[in-house]
């Protein structure tokens, strides 16, 4: 069954607001420091005609620059359990940062983490094109965070991740997509605590 994601996004977005708009906001000031935090995430991958739910995890650092400028490395790893016809299953593990400013109580980002892709190959993907496969990943986008108490905020993140694909996907359906570069539509809603 293909879930729509954007049913999935909107319902995220509304989540967000009913739950900032319940909490009452407290003043957020200097340094946040590390950080840690979970997500819930979707991931549409194009050239498989796929897209699964998945949960995940992440670990930061913020650096205040000057102007309300905060610069944030960040390690962030995904996972989207497989099906039981055995698809899915991907793995997803990126590794760069944020860039953005925060005013108050909200903050409005810019990302790029490059990082891999792991599918397995215990599916119909190892079955139509030689087994397991590693392929690099870049997701670039837009993050929101609102923060609810001086040490945790909620989080949004929409972007797009790039897969490179070596060769042509097999699907079993149609003609196979094409080697290269695909766009994927890649959504996460989360909590962070920072220390």
């Amino acid at each position: 069954m293909k879930i729509h994601f954007r049913i999935w996004l909107a319902f995220a977005v509304f989540l967000f607001c009913l739950v900032s708009s319940a909490v009452e906001a407290q003043d957020v000031e200097g340094d946040r420091g590390f950080s840690v935090g979970g997500q819930f995430t979707g991931l549409v991958l194009d050239p498989l005609g796929e897209g699964a739910p998945g949960l995940g995890g992440r670990v930061a650092y913020d650096f205040p620059l000057k102007n309300s400028v905060i610069l944030s490395p960040e390690l962030e790893v995904n996972h989207f359990p497989a099906n039981p016809s055995g698809n899915f299953g991907e793995t997803e593990l990126l590794a760069g940062g944020k860039i953005g400013v925060r005013r108050g109580n909200t903050g409005i980002f810019a990302k790029l983490r490059p990082g891999v892709l792991h599918i397995p190959g215990n599916g119909d993907f190892g079955e139509r094109n030689g087994g397991a496969a590693d392929l690099f990943a870049l997701d670039a986008g837009v993050v929101l965070e609102h923060w609810v108490r001086q040490r945790f905020c909620f989080r949004l993140d929409l972007g797009d991740t790039m897969v490179y694909f070596p060769s042509p996907v097999n699907t079993g359906v149609g003609a196979p997509s094409p080697a290269g570069l695909s766009h994927n539509l890649q959504f996460g809603v989360g909590v962070m605590v920072h220390f």
